[in-house]
């Protein structure tokens, strides 16, 4: 995109603020070449064309990614989104891409069933914050209106909040912005989680974030949760599952955060040359 000067798009024309993303090199801060969309079901054709490819390639459904500052989440806000169409303004605008595109992909998949849609409310990855007002407010339609729609999984992360700040070895330290509080402990997953965990919920509730297996299995069997995922710990377990069956003892990345990004000396360096217990 850089190289041919493509814009990239975003629901407003508003320059993320923060600073270089991770350690790449290159100037602080993120692009200013930015496009306001302008024909919004195009870009919905878009993803709906993207899981055309992944159902004809054997795919079972897919995940919405609404988090992390990227496009679905960007509707969301009402700091990236200053539209003045029916895709911004009220809370019921501002959720609509995110509900057209999970109505997009439900009708790739014959069923909203096969859908998951990850969302974050407590957020500040990629300039992705809201006050605490705005989130609950916002969140509380979208993940109504998820549940109304009969998605399959509903995934809500709590990396932002004081219960999971954020891992320090994959992003480097993670304070929450000054100016966006929330209240002491605050977990929006146990929070948000009642609207969709209840008798007779047509969706699943997952969550992921800094959990450990024993927290994982106390929610799980207590029924708060359906389902808890773990990701970074795979790459330095290669057995990750034998060990929790076992009891066996994670181990930790004490090769730094390369690791989940390179660059190795080899493709495999970093990525699929961690012992597994046995052969610790």
């Amino acid at each position: 995109m850089k190289e041919k000067g493509a814009k990239v798009l975003a629901p407003s024309a508003i320059r993320a603020e923060a600073g270089k993303y991770r350690d790449l090199p290159g100037m602080p801060g993120h692009t200013d070449n930015i496009e306001a969309i302008t024909d919004v079901q195009s870009v919905i054709g878009t993803y709906r064309r993207s899981c055309e490819l992944a159902k004809s390639a054997g795919f079972d459904g897919v995940e919405l990614l609404a988090q992390g500052g990227y496009l679905a989440q960007q509707f969301l806000s009402s700091r990236a989104n200053h539209r003045t169409d029916e895709y911004g303004g009220s809370v019921e605008n501002r959720c609509r891409f995110t509900l057209e595109l999970v109505d997009a992909i439900a009708a790739v998949f014959n069923g909203p069933e096969y859908i998951c849609v990850k969302i974050n409310p407590t957020d500040h990855l990629n300039d992705s914050i809201v006050g605490f007002g705005e989130m609950k407010e916002t969140y509380t339609y979208l993940i109504t209106e998820l549940v109304k729609r009969k998605v399959g999984i509903i995934n809500l992360g709590r990396r932002g909040a004081e219960t999971s700040p954020g891992s320090g070895e994959f992003f480097g330290p993670l304070p929450r912005p000054v100016g966006y509080p929330l209240p002491r402990g605050y977990d929006p997953v146990l929070d948000f989680g009642k609207l969709v965990k209840f008798p007779g919920s047509p969706t699943l509730l997952m969550a992921n974030h800094d959990y450990t297996v024993e927290a994982a299995d106390a929610l799980v069997g207590a029924g708060k949760l359906d389902m808890i995922t773990f990701a970074r710990a795979f790459i330095h377990n290669p057995d990750f599952v034998p060990r929790i069956i076992h009891g066996v003892p994670l181990a930790n990345n004490d090769r730094g955060a390369w690791v989940y990004y390179g660059p190795g000396k080899t493709p495999d360096e970093g990525y699929n040359d961690w012992p597994v217990a046995s052969t610790t």
